[in-house]
């Protein structure tokens, strides 16, 4: 991804090297999206056993009988209807696959029995969008302007009361908007980017609610947040964004940039809300992670035979 349109944040810390939970056995659903995919890379790359769900997190004996099979301590749960257009299509399906496969989910990890950690990944669309682009804390109203927000936000409820009752460490990552090579139209930069690239140059592109804020990172600067997250054991809610604010119409310049065209902006405003992330409390756990992860590797060094050196 071009440094220009989404750079790693300056507060993002490097994941530890060998990688985060190197050697154990770890589980997710949802590995086939982009988040999922990424994050199942990533942790496979640095050692762990990956343990990937290949069905539907509606089947809830099979999703119970897979993670009854396993020893993960560390639970990732990405499956989800998506993007918005698809789940406004099929608001029946998408309640039943984003709300009660995440209470299926739920209910597996604590029929299972064994200490777990789990991190449920959500979104910004359960906010409010705040006037202008104003930085939304965990505490902000929520309000969500879409289908797919609604849905998010009931399976937060779910996976955090339920998990809470039973005990078991749990934490909802609310992901602001990302992008990726992997990702697809009608995803917000995929469109940009097509409709950009079919123009000619010069050409002015017209776009819906030029004005609207959103706080944009690379896909694979939010999988690093999130494993940093688990080396943590973070809890709750936390916002993972940028924490900076770009509007429709200046996302779509920067996207024309990359590409070396010229393309002039215009629309029609209907919404001018802006979903930007407060970072504050994302920021306190990262330092938290890279803290105990220099601290892992140092314990480690010291205890591989080879001399310390004096500071």
């Amino acid at each position: 991804m071009s440094a220009l349109l989404a750079a790693r944040p300056a507060f993002l810390p490097p994941l530890p090297v060998p990688g985060p939970l190197r050697g154990e056995q770890v589980a997710v659903t949802g590995h086939r999206g982009v988040l999922g995919s990424l994050l199942a890379e990533r942790l496979a790359a640095g050692g762990a056993d990956v343990c990937a769900y290949p069905g539907d997190v509606n089947n809830a004996a099979a999703l119970a009988a897979w993670l009854a099979g396993l020893r993960a301590r560390h639970v990732f749960h990405f499956a989800a209807l998506v993007p918005v257009e698809r789940v406004e299509a099929d608001a029946l399906g998408a309640y039943q696959t984003n709300v009660i496969g995440t209470f299926n989910l739920c209910r597996a990890v604590i029929l299972r029995q064994q200490p777990a950690w789990v991190f449920h990944c959500s979104t910004s669309h359960v906010y409010a969008p705040s006037a202008g682009s104003a930085p939304l804390a965990e505490s902000a109203p929520t309000g969500p302007a879409t289908w797919y927000g609604v849905t998010k936000l009931a399976a937060e409820r779910v996976a955090t009361e339920l998990l809470g009752k039973a005990r078991v460490a749990a934490c909802v990552g609310r992901v602001f908007s990302f992008t990726h090579a992997r990702q697809q139209p009608p995803y917000l930069v995929p469109s940009l980017r097509q409709r950009i690239a079919g123009m000619p140059d010069g050409g002015t592109l017209e776009v819906r609610n030029p004005s609207a804020v959103r706080d944009i990172l690379d896909a694979a600067h939010v999988v690093d947040a999130i494993l940093l997250l688990a080396m943590a054991g973070a809890d709750g809610i936390v916002n993972i964004g940028s924490g900076t604010g770009r509007s429709v119409r200046e996302l779509a310049l920067a996207v024309a940039a990359e590409g070396g065209r010229h393309v002039g902006v215009a629309g029609r405003d209907v919404e001018t809300g802006g979903l930007v992330a407060d970072t504050t409390r994302l920021r306190s756990l990262l330092a938290r992670a890279s803290a105990a992860g220099a601290s892992a590797a140092g314990a480690s060094a010291a205890g591989d035979g080879t001399p310390e050196r004096a500071p």
